[in-house]
């Protein structure tokens, strides 16, 4: 009878201690972070790139296309590089905005160059992954605008080129390379990107 009552006592204890690990308790801890709000701010990155091989871009604070090399073969004069222009918006608010692109004719020599550069506007995701939104001449990149919805995910890339006349590289609508028609000379002109709300 003595090792009977020790076992149940044994068996009452045990399953008191069982009981009393499995009781739920919990603590509620305070979770927080404030992100603070940055608005209007406009990052611009100028980039030479080369116009054979594998693109690699070089820093640059203009977009020069410099001496202009004739091509033999083709009868057209062409630069060694293009241009790449990265437009980065620092802005966390619900505010909405728009990137604008506005230009000043390509002018010299009482000619312009309007009508010989191709400017592409893209969407950036990635260093290497990007979505033609628009390939214009020079001419017809007066005020071309993107808004922040447009970009969702990424970035502004604005690529310059000098007309080619490449079939496999199509040059934009209206664009023709510059041949001995063009007057010698330099031209100058000015690209000014803007951000509003």
């Amino acid at each position: 009878m003595k090792k009977l009552l020790m076992c149940a006592m044994a068996a009452v204890l045990v399953a008191f201690c069982t009981a009393g690990a499995w009781a739920a308790t919990s603590q509620t801890i305070n979770v927080s972070a404030t992100v603070p709000t940055m608005t209007g701010g406009l990052s611009v990155t100028v980039s030479s790139v080369n116009g054979t091989g594998t693109p690699v871009f070089t820093p640059a604070t203009s977009i020069s296309f410099g001496t202009l090399a004739w091509n033999a073969t083709n009868h057209i004069f062409l630069p060694a590089n293009y241009f790449a222009v990265d437009i980065g918006v620092t802005d966390n608010s619900t505010t909405a905005w728009t990137i604008t692109h506005t230009r000043t004719s390509l002018a010299g020599n009482g000619s312009n160059l309007d009508s010989k550069v191709n400017v592409s506007f893209n969407k950036q995701t990635s260093s290497t992954a990007s979505t033609e939104l628009q390939k214009v001449s020079y001419g017809n990149s007066q005020s071309v605008s993107y808004t922040k919805a447009q970009l969702a995910g990424g970035w502004l890339r604005i690529y310059y080129g000098v007309g080619t006349g490449d079939p496999t590289k199509p040059d934009a609508t209206g664009v023709t390379p510059i041949g001995l028609d063009t007057p010698a000379g330099t031209y100058n002109g000015t690209v000014t990107i803007t951000l509003a709300p």
